[in-house]
């Protein structure tokens, strides 16, 4: 009995010892013989150790920001300078129904004879009267285009008293052409057709005055020799500038046969030449008609004006007054307009109004046509 007993405890103690020894992967990291360790570090082996997970934290990547590349940014356009405008002065004293047109095509040639040194000052006008009959005194006048001696004497000298002085149509020629200097307050006294009397009439005040008279003058046939005699006579003085007014004087239709009209155009001009000596630059349309053959035909000829009968306003350089039926020609200086003598003070009251305005007008756009002329007209060679 003692001795099962004795063999019972040491098979339990023997088995309780297998069960406590360290497994060879164990032993393996212990350092030094784990027989030797106490029983109680040896249990205290037995518990689980912690296994240390590293956890890897992810090491943050420099992430590039780009940086923009420069670009260039375009620099705001040069400003173009805006070119002046070149207007044409208005007249408030013009009836609605008359427009002021200019003729010169070329802004920069208008400006440099506008402005330039011994031109026309701005403002200038000329003023054509035509002139029909003058009745004697006494004389009671029945019909629309004649005046009383007493009307005419006061116009002569209210022209004079206002400054006025007469232009021959040469001088017209260069003054509208080229604004050639010419009396500030001009007038053209037109005296239209055959009328030895009535140029006699008027020869006291163009001595007094040293004024011209231009006579608008029919070239016809039927002018017999005295009257060519008288008239070449009274031309002698230098007092008269004779000019077409056709040959037969002919009222021009847009039904006139060509043949009728190339005769007033042309038979004038030699007929003028023969007996007088001279050349006529401008025709005065016989009635006031035409068309826009005769003008044609008038150029060709070589004669640079042409007159109207419609009373549309004074002239002045690179501006005529003109109605409807004028524009349509599109050639100003061929359908020019004329005041009646029936109103001839009042022309000459409102021409100067006229004159005035304009040269108000003139010096608000001087500087900005000057400017023009300097910036814009580089090739005129200026004084």
């Amino acid at each position: 009995m003692k001795y099962s007993t004795f063999f019972f405890v040491s098979g339990l103690l023997l088995l309780l010892a297998a069960c406590v020894q360290p497994s060879a992967a164990l032993s393996d990291t212990l350092k030094g013989d784990t027989a030797t360790q106490p029983i109680e570090f040896q249990a205290t082996m037995l518990v689980p150790s912690i296994t240390s997970t590293i956890t890897h934290t992810p090491t943050a990547t420099a992430t590039l920001t780009p940086i923009p590349t420069a670009t260039r940014t375009a620099l705001p356009p040069t400003p173009t300078p805006t070119i002046p405008t070149v207007t044409t002065f208005i007249a408030d004293e013009l009836s609605p129904i008359v427009t002021p047109v200019g003729y010169l095509a070329d802004t920069c040639d208008y400006l440099e004879n506008r402005w330039g040194r011994g031109k026309s000052e701005p403002g200038t006008i000329v003023v054509p009267i035509m002139f029909h009959s003058i009745a004697k005194p006494g004389r009671v006048i029945s019909d629309a285009t004649t005046i009383s001696t007493e009307y005419f004497e006061f116009f002569m000298a209210y022209a004079e008293e206002l400054g006025f002085s007469t232009i021959t149509m040469d001088e017209l020629v260069g003054f509208l052409t080229e604004n050639e200097k010419i009396p500030e307050r001009s007038m053209l006294l037109i005296l239209d057709d055959r009328r030895p009397g009535v140029t006699e009439l008027f020869m006291p005040y163009l001595e007094a005055n040293d004024w011209t008279l231009t006579l608008a003058w029919p070239t016809t046939e039927g002018t017999n020799d005295e009257l060519w005699a008288r008239m070449e006579s009274l031309a002698e003085s230098g007092r008269l500038d004779v000019q077409s007014h056709g040959h037969d004087h002919i009222y021009i239709q847009d039904y006139t046969p060509l043949k009728e009209i190339e005769e007033e155009i042309y038979r004038p001009i030699e007929v003028i030449q023969t007996h007088f000596g001279t050349t006529p630059s401008a025709i005065i349309w016989p009635g006031g008609n035409f068309n826009e053959v005769a003008i044609q035909l008038a150029k060709e000829a070589g004669l640079r004006f042409g007159f109207t009968v419609y009373s549309r306003g004074p002239l002045m350089f690179n501006w005529i007054p003109l109605g409807e039926a004028e524009m349509e020609m599109d050639a100003p200086l061929y359908v020019l307009p004329r005041y009646w003598s029936t109103a001839a003070d009042v022309a000459l009251n409102q021409a100067v109004a006229i004159s005035e305005a304009a040269k108000q007008a003139a010096n608000g756009v001087k500087a900005d046509e000057l400017y023009y002329l300097e910036h814009y007209c580089p090739a005129i060679k200026r004084d």
